[in-house]
């Protein structure tokens, strides 16, 4: 994929996830905008939750701009989170959440984090440990905070109930109706191989979002579950990007569990599914893929390495690719088919620039700062 660099991104600068979520409470208040294994959301409460959860942060002293670590996996609260700094006007930057004390410490202390906020568990991890650790060592963060389930003592509770007790008893405490949106901050992730942090445009995102639903054919009808959490450039654009820009419903499924997974997969029916692309032949192989709408195979790049492509996958559904080169973009193509013995290539590595892209839909590289 080579794009110009074109207007395309200007066309989205006004405008943010936050702006859609806003949009879509308004027009379809009841219909399911996330869910996971235990939460089912509707537009109209995501608004409520988003606005009550940004005046709580705003109330525990966070300021406008600040940048707040928020790490999660594939589950709604994280969603939440992320559009309730939106909301604030805060900065929120995304980590993975299996890093030790020591790396979640570093992406804190380099984008100056001033809160740190996560769940309590996620299946058999138990990262508050790795939190408190990590806030000890960095003098910037003022703030940390659990996502549920449950308490944790020292730690301000976030969960989803704790957030309707707050907007229950604060009932004028939502942000100003009429009030000027902020502008669409940018969402900072983290290269996993360096521990970098990188910081998208929402423009970008967007382009991004819309990219990856014209090739895998992603509509409001049909919903997407993702196995991603969305703490990536893929994992944002190919869940809360995608199924807020088109409309449909996202399930998240995280962490992955068999048993469950088919539960969502059954319940989901004819859906978009987005896993990575190492399961994909143990999937196929049990027949999980038949009567899918597609299959969304999540292949990681890096930039200095060559280009191997995914194994050739039989499945009556369709299958598309979705190639993440590095934390910088996020490319769907048609998966590679055999023809004549012969495997017909749809991205490949260009010697003499190397696996690069350009374009609306692609963040450049450039140096991130504690004032970037």
């Amino acid at each position: 994929m080579t794009a110009q660099p074109a207007p395309g991104g200007r066309t989205f600068a006004p405008h943010g996830l936050e702006t859609l979520v806003s949009g879509a409470a308004r027009l379809r208040p009841e219909a399911i905008a996330f869910a996971d294994r235990t939460t089912t959301c509707p537009f109209g409460i995501v608004a409520a939750q988003l606005a009550a959860l940004a005046r709580l942060f705003a109330d525990c002293g966070l300021r406008p701009g600040e940048r707040l670590l928020l790490t999660g996996g594939a589950e709604v609260s994280i969603v939440i989170a992320l559009l309730a700094a939106l909301r604030g006007g805060f900065a929120p930057a995304l980590a993975p959440l299996d890093l030790g004390p020591a790396e979640l410490a570093a992406c804190a202390r380099a984008i100056d984090a001033a809160a740190l906020v996560g769940p309590t568990a996620y299946g058999e991890l138990k990262p508050v440990d790795a939190y408190f650790a990590a806030a000890a060592a960095v003098p910037s963060i003022r703030l940390l905070a659990t996502l549920g389930p449950g308490e944790v003592d020292g730690a301000v509770d976030l969960s989803a109930a704790a957030v309707l007790r707050y907007a229950a008893a604060h009932p004028d405490h939502g942000l100003e109706r009429g009030r000027s949106a902020p502008a669409p901050s940018p969402l900072i992730t983290f290269d996993r191989r360096r521990l970098k942090p990188v910081a998208h445009e929402q423009a970008t995102l967007m382009a991004a979002g819309l990219d990856f639903m014209a090739r895998a054919e992603i509509g409001r009808a049909t919903p997407i579950l993702s196995c991603l959490p969305p703490t990536s450039f893929a994992g944002l654009v190919a869940g809360p990007f995608a199924a807020l820009l088109s409309g449909a419903r996202l399930h998240l499924h995280g962490p992955f569990a068999a048993d469950d997974f088919l539960k969502a997969r059954d319940h989901g029916g004819h859906a978009h599914l987005v896993i990575p692309a190492a399961i994909a032949p143990e999937l196929a192989g049990a027949a999980v893929l038949d009567g899918l709408a597609s299959a969304v195979l999540v292949s990681r790049l890096c930039a200095e390495a060559a280009f191997r492509p995914p194994a050739l996958l039989a499945s009556s559904c369709r299958v598309v690719d979705l190639y993440a080169l590095d934390e910088t973009a996020a490319v769907a193509e048609p998966h590679f088919v055999g023809f004549d013995e012969a495997r017909v290539l749809t991205i490949e590595r260009a010697p003499e620039h190397g696996l690069a892209f350009r374009g609306a839909a692609v963040t450049p590289e450039r140096p991130i700062g504690r004032d970037a």
